[in-house]
């Protein structure tokens, strides 16, 4: 049993609005403030319209062929089985992990309530025993939701999403109308205490682009849209202009409100009691405890509601790598709610696992950044591929200036990478070389004579892309860098590398006979009455 079509146009809206709106609101403004001061503002604005960008070429493949796993798919029509496989692992691993990074964001809140549950030493905070425990009930619960089908989660959520966008508009409002503090804005180091690289940096590190990227789920569940060719552009779209806007109102807020006393050390050492749950510990401190009680309630709520949606997500993705095997066929398995329930268990015990290496939701921000701006490389590439080899298909979204706009997304991606620093760009190459390794050992290790080539030569501008992305990230500026190179050389050599690597990714793409694959995936994920345009085109291309 396949998959079906019935999530609507505003069910897709407020699905990924919920995926947007989780634990980056709770923290992000906290965070971002630490790195870039009140400029930290700037720091949202400019996430906004970087992410946008980035998200235009996906709203168009998204449209053209509506996948479940989405852009997993793409890079693999398009440049191959180890390519598609790396990219597919990096896509993988982060979605997974999104789940226990609100878990963790719900218990490190309720540490303000619940006694042995977080561990704080030296600003970091760890689960306790206790924690670990109540992250597993937490993680289950998460599986059983999305047990039961994606229409119910997705009517649920609906709910959920209004309750998510009602509090934090409120409590932006109450931030910024409740005695607030104009001076803060000018003073303890001026507007951008860090400069363009403090505001630079806080959106790579500080949970800005991590606070973004949930956009992605309309394109992972594209494959259970009613109508994709018109849901997919206006939950992409409508989510990121929505959640722009309250994010900027939220970091305006944060920084009116924080009593100038906690910033005589300067922003990147505010202190306050209840930091654990910064706008919580705020509201505490202005004697506003209702406030705080409904904000300790969201915290609940809210990084629920992304999770739930980012357990979807992840299933997804799996269930697609289990087709195109880079996974074991078993995890295709669909119960009777249509439902890859498999691929959901898998991804709990995994989940699971993430908790023990990493401290803190801000610990976790990061790299999972990182890897999340890695995933949307192929994207811009693909696009530019696909129109060359379907000139006719169908685009019911179809990107104006595209070769531009392609570009300008690929180049985005790799300075959002470089910004994260050279500490988390290490440990996610390092990442990958473990993801390449399994895929080979399980490639060669795959008893059938008959196997699918790697196509080295069509991944060899992935392997340039890492090479080039981990020197520059040594040698910059940012995160643990050498500082050999400035921020301004560091743009214009990420630029030239950029046009380079982008030119050759399209000159080494597959050739023609390889893109029926994707009408081939195509053909066993889409219902009966949405099959017609993909059958057409397969025997086009025949």
């Amino acid at each position: 049993m396949g998959l079906k079509r019935e999530i609507s146009k505003s069910n897709m809206l407020f699905l990924s609005i919920g995926s947007i709106v989780g634990s980056g609101w709770l923290f992000g403004s906290y965070y971002t403030a630490q790195i870039a001061g009140p400029a930290a503002i700037l720091s949202w604005i400019l996430g906004g319209f970087f992410i946008t960008i980035i998200a235009l070429p996906l709203a168009e493949l998204g449209t053209m062929f509506p996948l479940a796993g989405g852009s997993v798919t793409f890079s693999i029509v398009s440049h191959g089985k180890m390519c598609g496989s790396i990219f597919s692992w990096i896509t993988w691993l982060w979605s997974m992990v999104v789940a226990p990074i609100e878990v963790q964001a719900i218990l490190q809140y309720a540490s303000n309530y619940i006694p042995n549950v977080i561990n704080t030493h030296s600003q970091t905070h760890s689960l306790t025993t206790t924690g670990f425990f109540l992250a597993a009930v937490l993680m289950i619960v998460l599986c059983a939701v999305n047990m039961v089908g994606v229409k119910l989660m997705a009517n649920a959520n609906r709910f959920i999403v209004l309750w998510k966008l009602a509090i934090p508009f409120l409590i932006a409002l109450l931030l910024l109308t409740y005695r607030p503090h104009l001076s803060n804005l000018t003073a303890y180091g001026g507007f951008a205490p860090q400069g363009l690289i403090g505001v630079l940096n806080a959106i790579s590190t500080g949970g800005v682009a991590l606070s973004f990227f949930g956009f992605q789920t309309a394109i992972f569940l594209a494959g259970e849209a009613k109508n994709p060719q018109k849901s997919i552009p206006f939950s992409l779209f409508g989510s990121l202009l929505i959640s722009t806007v309250l994010y900027v109102v939220l970091q305006l807020g944060f920084v009116l409100s924080v009593n100038p006393a906690s910033l005589q050390n300067g922003w990147s050492k505010i202190i306050f009691d209840g930091a654990a749950g910064p706008f919580a510990g705020i509201f505490v401190s202005l004697g506003l405890v209702w406030a705080a009680k409904i904000l300790y309630f969201d915290a609940i709520l809210s990084p629920f509601g992304t999770a739930v949606g980012y357990v979807a997500a992840s299933s997804r993705i799996l269930y697609s790598m289990s087709l195109q095997d880079d996974a074991p066929r078993v995890l295709s398995k669909t119960n009777r709610f249509s439902i890859p329930w498999l691929a959901i268990l898998v991804n709990f015990v995994l989940g699971m696992l993430f908790f023990l290496p990493f401290s803190g939701w801000q610990a976790m921000a990061a790299f999972i950044s990182a890897a999340m701006v890695l995933s949307l490389v192929p994207g811009p590439v693909c696009l530019l591929v696909f129109r060359k080899k379907f000139p006719t298909h169908t685009r019911p979204f179809a990107l104006p200036y595209a070769s531009i706009l392609c570009f300008a997304a690929f180049y985005l991606c790799s300075l959002l990478l470089h910004w994260t620093g050279w500490d988390t760009v290490k440990k996610l190459e390092i990442a990958v070389g473990i993801g390449i390794g399994i895929f080979l050992v399980s490639y060669f290790l795959n008893p059938q004579k008959n196997k699918e080539p790697l196509h080295v030569k069509s991944s060899l501008w992935l392997f340039l892309y890492l090479i080039t992305a981990g020197v520059f990230s040594y040698l910059g500026e940012f995160g643990g860098g050498i500082g050999v190179l400035s921020m301004k050389v560091d743009f214009l050599l990420l630029f030239v590398s950029s046009v380079i690597i982008f030119i050759f990714a399209q000159k080494t793409m597959l050739e023609a006979e390889k893109y029926k694959e994707l009408l081939d995936v195509s053909e066993t994920q889409l219902n009966e009455k949405n099959d017609s345009s993909f059958y057409k085109t397969r025997e086009a291309a025949s």
